[in-house]
């Protein structure tokens, strides 16, 4: 089933060849990058792939383990991606690749030159606010799970690529400028979300990002957050999506159904009450918000959640049986 988050290959399946069982490659030549889409049809273990330059990955279909330099290895899935520093390698494994449910990837390589252009650009013109490096495209591996609008800019890409129109690389140029930003926006916004604490006397957003979480329950404003930053409202709710890609009422309602998850996987609290414990004032809106996030309703999550945990109890219990030769 395709979500918002699944990748679309399927103009490029209508015209690509396949001739390898293990990463099957096909490449797309731009004049800023490079677009390779990956295929796996069998199980493989240790596939290793080196890049002169940065690197996305992002997952469309299947199950890869990633194992990258100074990185854990982790379980890359449809809607995620990675960012690799330029001639740092990557070792793949493929669990569960077949014939009928093959691993698909694409890889897009970025021009260094362009991506340095294109953060002076956006340093001189749009400096980021209490940050002495300002923009950069980051030079350490990055993993996360990708956002709508870097989804949509990836499949525009694949169609432009796989299209074959003449003005391709201007198509492309265009959409790879965007992505480009909104990549360095998505380390920009992991760096001060992630441990906002430990840039509080820093940044000022960070300081605002710190105070929202430690008074969700309250009438939260962007009046109030940019007083807590030193700023102007105006020029705070500017700095804010220009560093974050969005506003401080999303940021907001944010935070709140991510405390709201929460509160349903690990509470008895019925709807209504969990919306106001995260600051909702009316249970409608806090629905509605919900639905548009997630997807569901509160009542379906904490429901999938329960299932969830009552199928992890199962085969726990299953293991331990075995394990006591019950079996």
């Amino acid at each position: 089933m395709k979500t918002k988050n699944n990748l679309d290959i399927s103009t490029h399946l209508a015209g690509r060849k396949l001739e390898d069982m293990v990463e099957n490659r096909t490449v797309y030549s731009l004049e800023m990058a490079e677009l390779n889409i990956y295929e796996t049809h069998a199980t493989a273990t240790n596939v290793e792939l080196t890049f002169s330059v940065p690197v996305l990955a992002s997952m469309i279909h299947g199950k890869k383990v990633m194992h990258l330099e100074g990185t854990p290895a982790f379980d890359f899935y449809p809607g995620e991606s990675v960012i690799v520093p330029g001639k740092s390698s990557m070792r793949i494994d493929f669990p569960e690749a077949a014939e009928q449910n093959p691993t698909q990837c694409l890889a897009l390589s970025l021009s260094q030159e362009r991506v340095l252009q294109l953060t002076d650009q956006l340093n001189e013109r749009y400096p980021l606010i209490d940050s002495p490096q300002g923009w950069e495209f980051t030079p350490d591996n990055l993993y996360f799970t990708n956002d709508e609008a870097i989804n949509q800019l990836l499949n525009r890409l694949i169609y432009v690529c796989a299209e074959g129109n003449a003005a391709r690389d201007v198509f492309a140029g265009l959409i790879l400028q965007e992505l480009t930003i909104r990549l360095m926006q998505t380390k920009a916004r992991r760096m001060l979300l992630t441990d906002a604490t430990a840039f509080t006397n820093q940044n000022r957003l960070a300081f605002a990002v710190q105070y929202l979480r430690e008074h969700l329950r309250d009438n939260l404003s962007v009046t109030t957050l940019a007083e807590k930053a030193c700023m102007s409202e105006p020029h705070f709710y500017r700095c804010f999506k220009q560093q974050f890609g969005f506003s401080p009422v999303e940021f907001i309602n944010r935070e709140r159904i991510h405390q709201a998850t929460q509160l349903l996987s690990t509470t008895g609290l019925n709807v209504t009450e969990i919306a106001f414990e995260c600051g909702f004032n009316q249970a409608n809106y806090f629905l509605k918000v919900f639905r548009r996030q997630l997807g569901v309703t509160p009542t379906q999550f904490r429901e999938r959640q329960k299932a969830r945990l009552t199928s992890q109890n199962a085969l726990w219990a299953t293991s331990d049986s075995w394990k006591n030769g019950a079996y």
